[in-house]
């Protein structure tokens, strides 16, 4: 059960404790092992008992009458079983010195008794196999060799039951629940010792599942058992010091602060190393750590994973080698999650979300040319959400698909009021990869405006995330299906940060809308105005038809005018307004002569 515990007094307590805590499937288990050793030698009482180093504890017992469920192991008779680790056969026990004047004797109620130790496959017992009869009983050898050869079996059980519960079946390693089992021991125990809980992680899951489709499991398998002995020798562990394995390719540690100490350093000073996999394939790997505070006393062994775990996953994110636990950070991320909860409920609510429209207006004659739909949030409790926290909170979600339907819908249903009213204008909205990487995304939007009575003219798509769509093949047959149906399709915030040039050529693009960094600062930066002026007129001989967005003064209007820029929006013309006052807008404002 727990091979190694007799030769680390911690792990054999820690062996006790669990056997000592309630399980009714495993003593009930246990029980129907007394009934069968009862039955093979012909008696009528059974018990068995576990031990720790003071007392020992009854786990089951039928027919023994005044056997306590607990006491000193000095008063107990399986202490001579336990103790030699060895079967004990007495047919009288009124006539051995070792049990006569004990309390079940004197009253008569363990007359015969018959006791096999529960042992470990190191030889370590942990408590004992009981039979006994109120009168004297002589076994014969082949019912004593049963009866020991079934006390075997027990502790065979005992060994599969707590494998299966501790130890991670692929290292051989204790678990992650093993793990939390010591911890919640020290809890118990009030220890006040300050210790570090530290979890490595040796390589990104997701890289082993698709290694495995290649190489197979057996040897992804064998890389993953390599890496505890590997992270043990690469930070110069103990011998002594107990690694647990967390989860698939991580590990974890419990120590004092000051081993807690050099282990950090080690780990912040490993070079990034390269594992071979077969003979002619390495992958890099690096290791990440996460490093939280435990004191027993005062903390939860569950809060020390989830602190541990969260600081594990910033350092892997900001590709650092360790994080410390942050508080603020982990407040941050645990604001963020229950925001997205909120923004779950906000989506069914229908009363919480909401679009406004801003004005896009031609360059070349002033008129106002389309309105692009923009998303709001007003938060019960917190107000205002911006629109970028709501694709940040989202992008990685389901939820983005849920929430990029929702804003179709309440277009479509805008338009059809529109269209009522006389207002032609076509819509852009706001699409990710994620939605364009969903098969029949085109066919459905289709749909959904010919069952409105509108055209696909009425609605255009503006492609966020426009890089990603080239690693999506399914998003590049919707976005070819959607323009072939007659959808518009605008890729955003060209010119933000790195803007490779040769994707314009592989995306089906109609219209390229520059992103305000490239053109707010023309007016004052001739760089800047270089720029700017040399990408409209490369877009313009690529035949694309250019929209400026964050257009906030006449004198960046006219220049981008005069640049040979098609189309622009922003504060200069009109900030976002609701869908109410778009009608009254326009006859104020359509065209707009202040050019």
């Amino acid at each position: 059960m727990f091979s190694g515990l007799n030769k680390h007094q911690r792990k054999k307590l820690a062996a006790m404790e669990l056997l000592r805590t309630e399980d009714a499937i495993r003593d009930r288990t246990l029980g129907d092992f007394a009934r069968l050793a009862r039955t093979l030698l012909g008696v009528g009482g059974c018990f068995v008992t576990v031990f720790d180093n003071n007392y020992q504890y009854v786990k089951y017992a039928d027919n023994v009458a005044h056997l306590l469920e607990k006491m000193p192991i000095d008063e107990a008779m399986c202490q001579y079983s336990v103790n030699s680790c060895a079967p004990v056969i007495c047919s009288d026990t009124r006539l051995d010195s070792r049990f006569n004047d004990h309390p079940l004797v004197q009253k008569g109620s363990v007359i015969f008794y018959a006791a096999a130790p529960l042992k470990t496959p190191d030889g370590f017992a942990l408590g004992t196999l009981c039979v006994s009869h109120t009168s004297p009983v002589t076994p014969n050898a082949q019912q004593i060799e049963w009866f020991v050869h079934l006390a075997g079996l027990a502790s065979a059980y005992l060994t599969a039951w707590y494998t299966v519960g501790r130890i991670d079946p692929l290292t051989g390693l204790p678990n992650r629940q093993s793990l939390l089992r010591e911890m919640d021991r020290l809890t118990a125990e009030q220890d006040d010792t300050p210790l570090m809980l530290i979890i490595f992680d040796c390589i990104e899951i997701t890289r082993a599942y698709e290694l495995s489709r290649y190489l197979g499991l057996k040897a992804v398998e064998t890389m993953l058992r390599n890496f505890g002995p590997l992270l043990r020798l690469r930070l110069r562990l103990p011998p002594n010091l107990q690694l647990y394995a967390f989860a698939p390719g991580r590990y974890a540690v419990l120590v004092t602060e000051e081993v807690a100490e050099i282990i950090i350093k080690r780990t912040r000073a490993l070079p990034p190393t390269q594992a071979s996999i077969t003979g002619d394939i390495d992958i890099p790997l690096r290791t990440h750590a996460g490093v939280t505070p435990f004191t027993p006393c005062n903390d939860s062994g569950q809060e020390a994973f989830r602190q541990a775990v969260s600081a594990l996953h910033e350092a892997i994110r900001d590709e650092i080698p360790v994080q410390l636990f942050d508080p603020v950070r982990d407040g941050m991320r645990n604001n963020d999650f229950r925001l997205l909860y909120d923004l779950g409920e906000a989506v069914k609510a229908g009363d919480q979300l909401y679009l406004v429209y801003q004005p896009k207006v031609s360059l070349h004659d002033g008129r106002t040319v389309g309105l692009e739909a923009l998303l709001r949030w007003d938060h019960p409790q917190m107000g205002s959400i911006s629109p970028a926290r709501i694709v940040t909170l989202a992008e990685r979600t389901s939820l983005m698909a849920d929430i990029t339907n929702w804003v179709i819908d309440e277009v479509v249903r805008q338009l059809v009021q529109w269209r009522k009213a006389g207002l032609l204008l076509p819509v852009s909205v706001n699409v990710t990869v994620s939605d364009f990487s969903v098969p029949g995304f085109a066919d459905a939007l289709e749909s959904k405006m010919l069952a409105a009575g509108l055209t696909t003219a009425d609605i255009r798509i503006e492609c966020l995330e426009t890089e990603k769509v080239l690693e999506s093949d399914t998003a590049l047959q919707e976005l070819d299906m959607l323009r072939l149906r007659g959808f518009k399709i605008l890729l955003d915030d060209f010119g933000a940060g790195y803007s490779n040039i040769n994707y314009l050529r592989r995306i089906p693009i109609d219209i390229i809308k520059l992103d305000r960094t490239l053109i707010s600062q023309i007016t004052r930066d001739t760089g800047s105005r270089v720029i700017a002026r040399n990408v409209i007129i490369m877009l313009k001989e690529l035949d694309y038809l250019v929209l400026a967005e964050g257009v906030e003064d006449r004198e960046t209007a006219q220049m981008l005018k005069a640049f040979g820029c098609d189309e622009i929006q922003g504060y200069f013309f009109s900030k976002p307004i609701s869908p109410d006052d778009i009608p009254a807008w326009l006859l104020q404002h359509d065209p707009f002569t202040d050019l």
